[in-house]
């Protein structure tokens, strides 16, 4: 029997379904991904809960045709402005008369931590530490054995807005899907493409989505910093759109991938001629297709890396940034981050944790989430998974399939009145010598119909009158 994990990705645009299996020595093997296109969701907050709620049952029956399981529980996802990161620092007395740190202490100071209380309107949704220090100010890697009065720690908490959790919630409860674990996107993209080299040196991670852009800030290891910014690809999608209105928006995202550039300086100009069905629309120069790339490319690089500044870590990339999500498929995307930020950058996509043929199913960077999410959800546990049930035929069909079977000679022929599949009308019918001819129903046979039995009573009448002429001999000039 498999451990199954099953990992859902709710997206702005489109709802990702992972399923996998644990391999030996804990790699994943991907069963299937799937995508289902979501209306309902806007910049990550569920904005309609029945369009929402269609389009996650939708994947699911999706998932579950591909894999024969019924998917009961999940680990899912959340992204948008209503999460954040908050620090909080305190510190315990080390209970050694010799100042020494054991491990009963960072417990302690553990217990304090996850006794803090989040504002009115937020739920805490995860808590690590950043760094622990001693009474010098020091960093320690591993405290315990170190020596200190006092053991003081930074911790980095994960906190969502309760009303935004709520209704990403529902949504579940309504296709009757458990969630087993809800995680910040920021806080689970690097699993399958971060190694812990890169985490140690210090990286920043940038998953471009459709409407919200997430980063996370790596560094010493722990995962220092995350936002959320409510901008992303369909933004551009818009600019080319309000550029050329007559190129329908379905179009766009096919054009912007084709023959977009996120710099027009590395774009040679040609004509795009566009067709909608037999109709050719007005044509596109793609050196204009990637000046309005390129401009909104550049907010988004914009708000990211002030975002890094502000958190303090603009000159503590050493790994650099590296691009991930659906928008990080445009061309020069990363030349374009690396033109205005100075730091390297590269795009990728999941490449960690995965058995060697799953690679394959995980070849776009627009299911990097979806996958990590995968793999995280497997460190903690294996989802449960159910059956799917075939309806029981009932016994009657049952039955009569046998009689059916069994008295094929019985059967009656089917006449050309009786047949459903014919689809000229029944009202005339002529025979081969060309006279109407009368096809009786199985229901008219055994009752008799109006015009039936009118035509025996007219029949018998005319039967009497000729058996029983008149007996008056004398001439009434009635005679035929």
């Amino acid at each position: 029997m498999k451990n199954y994990v099953v990992a859902i990705d709710v997206g702005s645009s489109e709802i990702k379904i992972a399923v996998g299996s644990i391999a030996e020595g804990g790699a994943i093997n991907i069963e299937c991904i799937v995508t289902e296109p979501c209306d309902g969701v806007t910049a990550g907050l569920i904005s309609n809960n029945q369009t929402a709620g269609n389009a996650l049952r939708a994947a699911r029956e999706k998932a579950e045709k591909l894999t024969g399981i019924a998917i009961t529980d999940a680990y899912v996802s959340i992204s948008g402005k209503f999460v954040r990161c908050a620090r909080y620092t305190d510190h315990v007395f080390v209970e050694d008369k010799d100042n020494c740190i054991a491990r009963e202490d960072v417990l302690n100071l553990s217990n304090r931590m996850h006794n803090v209380k989040a504002e009115d309107n937020e739920n805490i949704m995860d808590l690590f530490p950043i760094c622990y220090t001693n009474d010098a100010g020091a960093e320690m890697k591993n405290p315990v054995g170190s020596y200190s009065k006092q053991l003081t720690s930074t911790y980095n908490y994960i906190l969502c807005e309760r009303n935004a959790e709520e209704r990403f919630r529902r949504i579940f409860r309504d296709a009757h899907i458990s969630i087993q674990g809800m995680f910040a996107s920021a806080a689970v993209i690097s699993e399958s493409m971060i190694t812990a080299e890169e985490k140690e040196e210090g990286v920043a991670i940038v998953d471009i989505g459709s409407e919200v852009t997430d980063v996370a800030i790596y560094r010493g290891g722990a995962l220092c910093y995350i936002v959320s910014i409510p901008i992303g690809g369909m933004a551009i999608n818009s600019d080319i759109h309000h550029y050329a209105s007559q190129i329908p928006l379905p179009a766009i995202e096919k054009l912007k991938r084709i023959h977009g550039s996120a710099l027009a300086s590395n774009t040679t100009n040609v004509t795009i001629n566009i067709q909608k069905g037999a109709r050719n629309l007005m044509p596109i120069q793609s050196l204009n297709l990637a000046a309005i790339i390129e401009a909104r490319m550049t907010d988004i690089v914009d708000y990211v890396w002030n975002e890094i500044r502000e958190a303090g870590f603009a000159k503590r990339l050493s790994a650099g940034i590296v691009l991930t999500g659906g928008a990080a498929n445009l061309k020069d995307v990363a030349e374009l981050f690396q033109k205005i930020t100075g730091v390297e950058t590269r795009v990728a996509c999941a490449e960690l944790g995965l058995t060697p043929e799953s690679l394959e199913k995980a070849t776009s960077p627009n299911l990097t989430l979806a996958v990590s999410l995968l793999l995280h959800g497997a460190k903690k546990g294996a989802t449960p998974v159910g059956k799917i049930q075939r309806p029981a035929e009932p016994i009657d069909d049952i039955e009569e399939k046998k009689d059916d079977q069994s008295s094929v000679v019985e059967k009656k022929p089917v006449t050309v009145a009786e047949d459903e599949s014919n689809d000229e009308p029944d009202d005339d019918f002529v025979d081969e010598d060309g006279e109407d001819e009368d096809i009786p129903s199985e229901s008219s046979s055994k009752r008799g119909g109006f015009w039936s039995r009118m035509k025996d009573k007219f029949r018998s009448s005319l039967d009497k009158a000729f058996q029983n002429p008149d007996v008056n001999d004398e001439d009434d000039n009635d005679d035929y």
